[in-house]
């Protein structure tokens, strides 16, 4: 058990290839989290509500694999679909840091590359940097550190 994380490209597509993949143990996400609202890296927002189904019409079995529609109901879909992902995909226009949730959870939500600067820019001018990386112990975190710098270069990341 734990969380799965990928970078995404610029694109928006799961980037290819090493270094793109990290895995939390289920037991190092929370520590994990611990140290990076120590640094300041975190921000507490409440996770943003998702659209009804109803809004658009819809009910669950509207979105079983397979189903075929009718043009009114593909259109109905198709927009529910839209808003669904612009809700996984939302980020607050100013960031100071990444939102606690979008890493705390496997709901694909996306860690913008303006969340992750914001992060590791509160991380990077934090007086107990310098030995937050050393070489001992648990490799966690100083690994989580060096993805993160890589998917700033790339488009952000998702959690699953």
């Amino acid at each position: 058990m734990g969380n799965d994380v990928y970078i995404q490209t610029s694109g928006g597509k799961r980037a290819e290839g090493d270094g793109n993949y990290f895995r939390f143990a289920f037991t190092a996400l929370p520590r994990t989290l611990d140290a990076m609202k120590n640094f300041g890296m975190l921000v507490e927002l409440p996770v943003p509500p998702y659209p009804e189904l109803s809004a658009y019409g819809l009910a669950g079995v509207d979105l079983r694999p397979g189903t075929k529609y009718d043009q009114s109901t593909a259109n109905r879909v198709a927009e529910f679909r839209t808003a669904y992902q612009a809700v996984k995909d939302a980020s607050e226009t100013m960031p100071t840091g990444i939102p606690r949730y979008k890493i705390d959870s496997n709901d694909g939500f996306l860690v913008t590359v303006a969340e992750i600067t914001a992060a590791l820019a509160t991380y990077d001018a934090h007086p107990g940097v310098a030995i937050a990386e050393m070489p001992v112990g648990d490799p966690t975190w100083r690994t989580w550190i060096a993805f993160l710098r890589h998917a700033q270069a790339q488009g952000g990341l998702r959690t699953h």
